[in-house]
């Protein structure tokens, strides 16, 4: 890389500062709990002195980042979020206060937001009208399935962790695809088949669970599994506007492989 720095952002929704005192803050980008202060356990994968390492990675990078608790840091974050005001390491308490809270000592916060009135000029919700687009990879006689992908209950994005819990990786051990009980009976397909999904970028091979859930022509494949990533297959297509990736549509064949042995 000659003298250039390789810079990797992570921006969690979630941060848990502890600063080796078994002591710490969590807070996220979802309201409940808003946010919340540990003690006497240490926050799971905080590791040895978890502030101290953070704050290493921060003066390496050049931020002068000079904190001495988890406190310091949360009492920063109060100062920079307007929907944090009242808020303070102590009035926290174990089990979190919600945001807004005019009173952070007689209440835990704002159970419902917006129960009267939004956050609008005129208290009403503005709904803006959006221009349809058609996908931009529609299903053909080579490729006649639309591809959805997405989460099981039981597992989260890559599962790195759900997979490495034993009760959840029980109910859910493998990547399925699931598919219309006619299109399984016209491709010859039986629950817990193995099945080739392709797509014109890759190929997977997994197990089949016929699903009425699926309306005909689509098949859903969960996104956990890096032995069948469902990735592998999807488009490397954005829309134009917020550039988000297409990773609900595309087009695919199933082609049966027989029982599982």
């Amino acid at each position: 890389m000659s003298d250039r720095a390789l810079v990797v952002a992570i921006q969690p929704n979630v941060c848990v500062v502890h600063d080796g005192s078994e002591k710490s803050a969590v807070t996220h980008d979802r309201r409940p709990p808003g946010a919340a202060r540990q003690e006497g356990a240490r926050p799971a994968g905080a590791g040895p002195g978890g502030l101290g390492g953070l704050q290493d990675i921060a003066n390496r990078a050049g931020l002068g980042w000079k904190y001495g608790s988890a406190r310091e840091i949360f009492d920063e974050i109060v100062a920079v979020m307007p929907s944090y005001t009242n808020l303070s390491y102590d009035n926290l308490g174990l089990t979190g206060k919600l945001y807004p809270n005019p009173d952070p000592e007689q209440s835990d916060g704002t159970v419902v937001m917006f129960g009267e009135r939004f956050n609008t000029d005129d208290g009403l919700a503005h709904l803006v009208p959006a221009e349809w687009l058609p996908a931009k990879e529609l299903p053909s006689a080579e490729y006649p399935f639309v591809l959805n992908t997405g989460r099981l209950l039981e597992h989260w994005h890559t599962g790195s962790m759900t997979r490495r819990s034993f009760a959840l990786d029980a109910i859910s051990p493998w990547a399925e695809v699931y598919v219309n009980p006619d299109d399984a009976a016209e491709l010859g397909l039986a629950d817990g088949d193995l099945a080739r999904v392709t797509s014109r970028r890759g190929s997977i091979e997994l197990e089949v669970t016929v699903s009425h859930r699926e309306a005909r022509g689509n098949c859903f494949i969960p996104f956990h599994f890096r032995e069948a990533a469902a990735n592998l297959l999807t488009i490397d297509e954005i829309d134009p506007y917020g550039k988000i990736p297409e990773f609900k549509f595309c087009a695919v064949q199933v082609e049966a492989l027989g029982a599982r042995l």
